[in-house]
């Protein structure tokens, strides 16, 4: 469906330069988008051995601490459970990721110690405090980086909506708009040719004549 505008040379001019930075605004959205969906595709890689190094670090936490109570007793893990035995700050900043705005996360004076309150502390409780220290960071990175992901797939989102509008609506109307001009003023040009010839025929009939008096 063509724009309601008047067909007049000026308009044609102006709607095909509109037209053409449509289309390249059109090209530029794509390639964004591809571009986006790679970084979004890599990241969601990034983002799966993130987390199965978290699992398996998590894992491996647990099963020290299941040997270290074999070693000292469930009760005197338990009661060492009871102390704060980590203590973390957590900043927030904002970052750009591909021209987007990601939150970044970062652990700040990290300490761990299982073997706080414990009366008989051991190398397998330093271990597992340890593993749980690895796991932390491990977890404030998976987060940050599902956090990007989300961001990223809503740029993609957003980048195709705009793509969309493009194709479906601004593109065709424009171009509809641009070939209704052409067409009008295409048959201008041929009845003002048809009409030029005319005035040509009777003019030289008249000329004819005058020369024959």
């Amino acid at each position: 469906m063509s724009l309601r505008v008047a067909p007049s040379k000026m308009n044609l001019i102006r709607f095909k330069r509109t037209l053409s930075f449509l289309s390249r605004a059109h090209d530029l959205l794509e390639e964004k988008r591809d571009i986006l969906l790679l970084e979004v595709n890599r990241r969601i890689g990034e983002a799966t051995k993130l987390r199965s190094d978290l699992d398996r670090t998590l894992r491996d936490a647990y099963d020290t601490l299941d040997e270290a109570a074999a070693v000292v007793g469930s009760k005197e893990i338990e009661s060492a459970a009871r102390f704060p035995s980590t203590t973390f700050g957590l900043s927030t900043s904002k970052k750009k990721v591909m021209g987007v705005s990601v939150l970044s996360l970062n652990l700040e004076n990290v300490k761990t110690s299982v073997a706080y309150g414990l009366s008989r502390p051991t190398v397998l409780t330093d271990d597992a405090a340890e593993k749980f220290r690895l796991g932390l960071q491990l977890a404030v990175r998976v987060a940050e980086l599902e956090n990007t992901l989300v961001n990223l797939v809503e740029e993609v989102k957003k980048t195709q909506r705009r793509i969309n509008a493009l194709e479906q609506f601004l593109i065709p109307r424009y171009s509809a708009t641009v070939a209704m001009i052409s067409n009008i003023l295409e048959e201008r040009d041929r009845e003002e040719f048809v009409r030029v010839k005319k005035v040509k025929r009777i003019l030289e009939r008249r000329a004819e004549v005058q020369t024959n008096a």
